[in-house]
């Protein structure tokens, strides 16, 4: 996967970069670009010194991908690209992914932080479209509803093995909760890719549920357990 993309995303995160070495190549392309959209949604918050031109530029995304969904042509933007000729094709309901903002605005404005509403709106938006590419086509009802579950409890991984800069303050009243979000662990139908970055998931939940410090980011251990849940 020697393309930009591929590089962009072995940067910012490499246990997803990694994940996607175990998923079918014709789907990959699709999985890099997001992935890619996911995390620069996230660098979008991270960095937003003013919350509003936060706003902003993540409204500027949304409209690109509602602009897609529509027919339109994509920009000349790499991520976007990509979603346009590689996730689309793959089945990518690119109007249910610009749903991916109402998981990251919330936190460029005031009032308390929901952390299970943001798991919900950002990891399930994110779960179906990386489900959707690695099966190329729109999902059953049921195979959906694992994917929600089971990117929920991604995403408030996230929130705490994140780095989120500007809005860091934003998390110094949470606490991180002893399970995963849901009621239930997410079971039956779900791809090796996204059973890689669950088992991550409730890893870091666990440790963070018990008040003990998340491993490192692709160390070896995490490696080695994301490479037994995906194969």
């Amino acid at each position: 996967m020697a393309d930009p993309l591929a590089s962009d995303l072995k940067q910012r995160d490499r246990e997803r970069w990694i994940a996607c070495l175990w998923a079918p190549a014709a789907a990959r392309p699709a999985l890099l670009a997001i992935h890619g959209y996911d995390l620069e949604q996230a660098r979008i918050v991270a960095e937003a010194k003013e919350p509003m031109l936060g706003e902003i530029r993540l409204a500027w995304w949304r409209e690109r991908l509602i602009a897609i969904a529509a027919g339109n042509p994509p920009p000349g933007q790499p991520i976007l690209q990509a979603l346009a000729h590689e996730a689309r094709a793959r089945g990518v309901d690119m109007a249910a992914l610009a749903d991916l903002e109402e998981g990251f605005l919330p936190l460029l404005l005031e009032g308390p932080v929901d952390a299970l509403a943001l798991a919900q709106s950002r990891g399930a938006t994110l779960f179906v479209a990386l489900a959707e590419a690695l099966a190329g086509s729109t999902l059953a009802d049921a195979d959906k509803a694992v994917a929600k579950a089971a990117g929920a409890t991604f995403a408030m991984a996230q929130l705490w093995r994140g780095s989120w800069g500007h809005v860091s303050h934003r998390f110094s009243g949470l606490t991180p909760p002893p399970t995963p979000p849901m009621s239930h662990s997410p079971s039956g139908w779900l791809p090796g890719h996204l059973r890689g970055l669950l088992a991550l998931a409730k890893q870091d939940l666990a440790r963070a549920g018990l008040g003990k410090p998340l491993a490192p980011a692709a160390s070896l251990g995490r490696q080695w357990c994301l490479a037994r849940a995906a194969s």
